[in-house]
């Protein structure tokens, strides 16, 4: 059971959930469905594990187990897992699926909260239609796919929790592993920005943005190339007066911190195309921070890629005081990454979606 205690907001929401949640198990509808809205910072992950403890206390009855499915990209689901793991403080006990559920496992047991990546149980062949994942392929011991046809056979009800449920790209793939494998016998689809629109769903629970910001769980607002125009240098491009900018806007907030006497280091993003231009930047972005004396050898910047990781450790990288300075990425941390010193953000590349923007 956590130690930290709900922000008003927080308890209102998780009240509201449990309680919609009880309405929904009690009637007899197919794909019954809540969704939970709630801004980016507000705390999804806690209020939901805060939410499954309370149902595991208040419907003692009802023979409980609970399905978190997240999104890959940047190792979501194993943030979700570590998040959730030290919130539960031991009970209710969470697995990771691809560690705990390969094949020994023949059922989810009461009251237990097994976490998996979406994108890899839902991805098939495009040619074969065959599951790629070994999870849910058939052989001699337990595949996904029975594994939850034992659980509910065995009598217990699936909570399905989607995180980040705006990520599924996917979405017949998605459905159908919703709808033809697990069966849940209640969904919840978390997000920021839900897809669901009315009438694919029977409950909504929504956070409003400015209960959290009077919370000061989230910023009062965000502020675009502020004093960019200052800098005028004749030989300077705009690429390396907006760095510029980042550069100076990161110190002023380090010296605020050390005149609180705070221990936080800010992070700058570096957010950089997808295309091949994107190297370039790359290229172009690590010249201008070696001159000032910014690098991947001394630790200072990291670099986020599918193709080059360095610096760039989940757990380390999110801790306040982290030496980490910059971090260059394309779309690793776009979805559910939590590192409050990240505050400024430089934009190499054209956003061509809202969700994504948000």
């Amino acid at each position: 059971m956590s130690t930290r205690t709900l922000k008003r907001y927080q308890e209102n929401a998780v009240d509201e959930l449990v309680m919609k949640t009880k309405l929904l198990l009690g009637k007899n509808l197919d794909k019954k469905t809540i969704v939970f809205q709630s801004p980016t910072g507000s705390g999804k992950t806690f209020m939901m594990s805060q939410y499954i403890e309370q149902c595991i206390e208040e419907m003692k009855d009802q023979d409980l187990c609970f399905l978190w499915l997240s999104p890959g990209k940047g190792a979501l689901h194993e943030q979700s897992f570590k998040s959730l793991k030290k919130e539960f403080a031991g009970f209710p006990v969470a697995y990771l699926l691809e560690e705990e559920f390969i094949g020994s496992r023949r059922t989810i047991n009461k009251n237990e909260v097994v976490v998996g990546n979406w994108e890899k149980l839902s991805n098939k062949d495009g040619k074969s239609g065959e599951w790629k994942s070994r999870l849910m392929k058939d052989k001699e011991t337990v595949n996904f796919r029975e594994l939850v046809e034992n659980t509910r056979n065995a009598g217990l009800k699936i909570v399905l929790i989607i995180d980040e449920s705006h990520s599924r790209d996917k979405a017949e793939r998605a459905l159908e592993l919703r709808d033809s494998v697990i069966k849940p016998d209640l969904t919840i689809e978390m997000s920021a920005t839900p897809i669901l629109k009315e009438g694919q769903y029977q409950e909504k629970v929504e956070v409003n943005a400015n209960d959290v910001i009077e919370e000061g769980m989230i910023k009062k607002e965000i502020l675009i190339n502020e004093n960019i125009d200052k800098i005028q240098e004749s030989e300077t491009t705009s690429q390396e007066v907006i760095l510029e900018s980042a550069y100076n806007k990161r110190n002023v907030l380090k010296n605020l911190y050390e005149k609180e006497g705070v221990d936080i280091n800010p992070l700058v993003l570096i957010q950089i195309p997808t295309s091949d231009a994107g190297y370039d930047k790359k290229e172009f972005v690590e010249k201008f921070l070696a001159e000032k004396g910014i690098t991947k050898d001394n630790g200072k910047l990291a670099v986020w890629l599918t193709d080059e990781k360095v610096n760039q450790e989940v757990e380390l990288i999110t801790k306040n005081n982290n030496k980490v300075e910059f971090l260059i990425f394309k779309q690793a941390v776009d979805t559910g990454w939590d590192c409050p010193r990240a505050q400024i953000l430089v934009k190499f590349r054209e956003t061509k979606s809202l969700v994504f923007e948000i």
